[in-house]
């Protein structure tokens, strides 16, 4: 099964076969959105921007069978330090002390981040890859934040 995770999924246009898992700004920690989202290993998860990072958090106590990452988010210790204050505050006190290191994950993982994408979320992206050995990184030109999950 196919589940696509991100933040306000309604905008999203998925194809059909594509289950919508919705993050909301309602949910307080990063712990909240990670007990919302149910997997198992037959699952092929895709996660964009915030979505990504929770998806690969949760990867790490149940690995789906395949993890998509689009532009995922700088939640990670060795990642955060790639935001200003303006974006620090984006993420409010309690999630920020929800902080921990990029999880080793044992799934196949493919991240992608557009070629016009935000420093911020290009260098995180390799941050990601780099962490997890068997990753693969893939850029896809002149796409943004935005775009970038629209071949989906």
């Amino acid at each position: 099964m196919k589940k696509f995770i991100a933040l306000d999924v309604k905008e999203y246009k998925l194809k059909k076969g594509i289950i919508p898992v919705n993050l909301t700004w309602k949910n307080n920690t990063i712990k909240d959105w990670c007990n919302k989202l149910k997997i198992n290993n037959k699952d092929i998860i895709i996660g964009h921007s915030l979505g990504a990072a929770i998806a690969l958090i949760v990867a790490k106590k149940t690995p789906p069978k395949e993890l998509h990452l689009y532009s995922p988010s700088p939640i990670f210790t060795e990642t955060i330090k790639y935001l200003d204050d303006k974006n620090l505050k984006y993420f409010g006190k309690k999630r920020l002390k929800e902080i921990k290191i990029i999880p080793k994950v044992t799934c196949p993982v493919t991240i992608y981040v557009g070629g016009n994408e935000d420093r911020i979320m290009k260098l995180t992206a390799k941050k990601i890859c780099a962490s997890l050995p068997h990753a693969k990184l893939i850029i896809i030109p002149n796409k943004d934040h935005s775009s970038v999950i629209r071949n989906l």
